[in-house]
């Protein structure tokens, strides 16, 4: 071979190189061109609705645009990116992120975006950062329950203070009450083995999704992609044998916003008999801390139970109303437990429904978490929930189920998630003042 054939070889072979690599490249500007052409009926996504509730004379359920149309024109072509940048995600305002993250979805729902789930989670994860590194976060509260507004089982959290302010005024056209709190995201007073963020708050009262900027563009998250449970990361808490019960606070929010919201709807009646009773079906199922005092031998078990003989005495915290009732305060968790008053000291004992069943003999009922949810049960409804859950759990044991029904399960979910849905898609007008009372203590 000769010198001449040596170089020509390599000519020809980057040509061909250099011709498949324009080939390639004519192949993706055509397959962009096409998709372009295909979303050609789309235009830039504008903010969604705050969410599926109608009410009548009502308009806007959404902001105006956070994002201008100048803007949308520069970031929205980003969606047809092959690789997105991680670099260029950082120099967008968090509303121009979560427009396109929008986007990206509307887009790709219409046909079909390529490397979607990489470039969506490129975005998602640019987003979720920006969440946890927050130090300042804007949060609804419920007025009705003084705990974080749940809506449609979501909390809401906001970036910044006037998106917060203006979610609260689309709500209140719902009728909803709600304060904007701003909310340290960790807690820089605590210990640093007992370390609780604000993320950890809101596992104890069982919000696992999250809304970020509702009413404007938003984005859903789950609280353990934030910040893990207490127990997960905290060798401290794992060791806690106080009990946590995330599911029953969560159900007794739930209930309770629905019950104290003024508003009438064709479903009403059901959709709170439905939360009620998935309530009820978790305090049957649930330990709980009771304050108490006692005299005499006791053993402490490695659960945190107490084991008492025939020698010991006890003496229960009890609660008296207005109507000198007197009720048994019991609560969910450590946290809620430290809200009672410090003028005399107690015992955290931890009992089972069934235990704190026999305590009320001579009482009037129980009130869970006075200081906090302050449900009320008194004890003939105790009773009869406590019969009607061992009947249940009899037949289930025969029918081989596997699990007593009285706790919360998919079904009594699914009732709740139909029967809300089908609600508020009807709503339609404020209940009459005279129609609604706010539940007396």
């Amino acid at each position: 071979m000769g010198i001449f054939d040596l170089f020509g070889g390599k000519n020809k072979a980057a040509e061909a190189e250099a011709a498949a690599e324009k080939a390639a490249l004519e192949k993706k500007e055509k397959e962009r061109e096409e998709l372009i052409k295909a979303h050609e009926d789309l235009t830039w996504p504008t903010a969604p609705r705050l969410n599926p509730v109608n009410v009548k004379d009502v308009e806007g359920a959404s902001f105006e645009d956070t994002v201008s149309d100048e803007k949308k024109d520069e970031i929205g072509p980003m969606i047809y990116e092959e690789d997105l940048s991680p670099e260029s995600l950082k120099t967008l305002s968090n509303q121009e992120l979560l427009f396109l993250l929008t986007a990206q979805e509307v887009y790709h729902k219409a046909s079909p975006l390529p490397e979607f789930e990489k470039n969506h989670r490129k975005v998602y994860n640019e987003l979720l950062n920006r969440v946890r590194d927050s130090k300042i976060l804007y949060v609804l509260y419920d007025g009705a329950t003084g705990y974080p507004f749940i809506d449609h089982g979501f909390g809401n959290v906001y970036f910044e203070k006037e998106l917060a302010e203006r979610g609260a005024q689309l709500f209140s056209k719902q009728f909803r009450k709600l304060l904007v709190r701003e909310i340290k995201v960790e807690n820089e007073n605590d210990p640093t083995g007992q370390k609780r963020g604000f993320f950890d708050y809101l596992y104890y009262i069982g919000i696992e999704n999250l809304f970020v900027d509702n009413g404007a563009y938003r984005a859903r998250f789950k609280r353990n992609e934030i910040v893990a449970a207490p127990g997960d990361w905290n060798a401290e808490a794992s060791k806690d044998n106080a009990p946590v019960n995330p599911g029953l606070s969560f159900a007794m929010l739930d209930f309770l916003g629905e019950l104290r919201w003024p508003v009438n709807y064709e479903k009403r009646a059901e959709v709170l008999k439905a939360k009620e009773m998935r309530m009820l079906s978790l305090v049957r199922s649930s330990q709980f801390i009771v304050p108490m005092q006692h005299e005499g031998p006791v053993e402490v078990l490695e659960d945190g139970k107490m084991k008492f003989n025939k020698d010991t005495k006890i003496r229960f915290l009890v609660m008296k109303t207005p109507d000198d009732k007197q009720y048994l305060p019991i609560f969910t968790d450590m946290i809620e437990f430290s809200k009672k008053p410090q003028d005399e000291v107690w015992n955290a004992a931890v009992f089972t429904y069934q235990d704190i069943l026999k305590f009320v003999a001579d009482k009037d009922g129980i009130r869970i978490n006075p200081h906090g949810q302050q449900i009320i049960i008194p004890k003939d409804k105790m009773m009869l929930l406590e019969m009607a859950g061992h009947q249940a759990d009899v037949m289930n044991k025969k029918k081989g189920a596997g699990r007593p029904v009285s706790a919360a399960n998919q079904s009594e979910e699914a009732m709740v998630k139909k029967a809300l849905d089908q609600a508020m898609t009807r709503l339609n007008e404020k209940r009459n003042e005279e129609e609604f009372e706010e539940p007396k203590e």
